[in-house]
């Protein structure tokens, strides 16, 4: 069995956590502190439904995590939920700018974005 999981590195991982949790009602398994400084995270793991997504603190003193880029990294995350505006509306009480308003698409989906205080867009969907 083979998967894929995306990895999103953040300047502050305390901050992304409680984002993912209050847009996605996300659950945090597993957080890993720096051994140094373990107000800053190693390694998480979020789950979202049926998904999982990685995230950790960016920064020279994160072991293998590195430094944020000078200029954005350009990350897409398609999530399907079961309300797309609710999901699109908690992120934007949560500090989210809208890139897309929920829609319902020729398809007869439901699909919105947002691009997170952390600098990730967001695809939120439901299937029609």
């Amino acid at each position: 069995m083979s998967a894929v999981t995306p990895y999103v590195m953040v300047d502050d991982a305390t901050r992304f956590r409680a984002f993912l949790e209050q847009v996605f009602h996300a659950e945090v398994p597993v957080r890993v502190p720096l051994h140094t400084d373990p107000a800053r995270t190693i390694h998480a793991e979020a789950r979202i439904g049926d998904g999982s997504l990685f995230f950790a603190d960016s920064g020279p003193d994160g072991g293998r995590c590195l430094r944020s880029p000078a200029e954005p990294v350009h990350v897409q995350l398609w999530t399907v939920v079961p309300e797309p505006e609710a999901a699109h509306r908690r992120a934007l009480a949560a500090g989210a700018h809208s890139a897309a308003p929920v829609t319902v698409q020729d398809d007869g989906s439901r699909m919105g974005g947002f691009v997170d205080p952390f600098g990730t867009l967001w695809w939120v969907c439901a299937p029609a």
